[in-house]
């Protein structure tokens, strides 16, 4: 029987399989880019970015060029390893946000992009805040989360309770740092795939709970009835970008 580390590693191996095929398969990230690269053309200085969740690095090693360091929290081992070896001018916490030691640095921008899932909607305005007081003065904090409408929404909503407070977050963070601090953007991702066991697979990553696993024939099913096209399988995805940005006086 596997142990505890092995099982982990199989996971995160599972982990990194599935955001490859996600990120191969979808729009998101050329759409996220472009978006961001508004909200970077704002800040009064690009000296440091800080990209917590960074994945495969999709998103950062685009952003980074646009400033002059860059530091990178990644809890996957895998993709941890990967970032230190290929990028060794990158700064690399391979460890959760909660745990990197980040000391007094200072970020102009930093990305939070699908990760607030991982953590209890109860810890999200205090995950939030750490992330905020890590900001230099007149810098951003970016947050990218599934919308609550859409496709995506309705797929969580058959199998599961989808349950993403948005609106409960930017309420509190307005109540905290000011109307003019925060703003919402919506954009729409698409995520197409030639067979429907890549489809079931980044079903699967959607979900993120390995448990739904056990449901993989029902999630083919699901996917063949309400996501077929001529030429393969289609889901849309609807996004919000949360932008908290930090006043130049603070």
């Amino acid at each position: 029987m596997a142990g505890p580390v092995q099982d982990s590693c199989d996971e995160d191996a599972v982990f990194s399989h599935q955001l490859d095929l996600f990120t191969a398969c979808s729009t998101e990230k050329g759409i996220e880019l472009v978006v961001l690269g508004e909200l970077i053309a704002t800040l009064p200085r690009r000296k440091a970015f800080l990209d917590i969740g960074a994945g495969q690095g999709t998103l950062t090693i685009p952003v980074s060029q646009l400033f002059e360091s860059t530091t990178v929290v990644e809890p996957n081992p895998i993709m941890a390893a990967k970032f230190q070896k290929r990028y060794p001018e990158f700064r690399v916490f391979g460890c959760g946000w909660e745990s990197a030691d980040l000391k007094d640095e200072r970020f102009d921008l930093i990305l939070c992009s699908h990760v607030l899932y991982y953590i209890p909607a109860g810890s999200w305005e205090s995950v939030v805040g750490r992330m905020y007081s890590f900001l230099a003065p007149g810098g951003c904090l970016a947050i990218v989360l599934q919308s609550p409408l859409g496709q995506v929404a309705t797929f969580f909503n058959h199998f599961t309770t989808y349950d993403v407070p948005i609106l409960e977050l930017t309420e509190r963070l307005i109540a905290r740092y000011g109307d003019n601090a925060v703003s919402l953007r919506y954009f729409q991702n698409q995520i197409r795939t030639e067979t429907l066991e890549d489809m079931v697979e980044i079903g699967l990553f959607l979900l993120i709970d390995p448990s739904f696993r056990s449901k993989r024939d029902e999630i083919a099913r699901y996917c063949e009835e309400h996501h077929r096209t001529g030429t393969g399988y289609s889901l849309d995805q609807d996004e919000i970008l949360l932008v908290v940005r930090k006043k130049n006086g603070e």
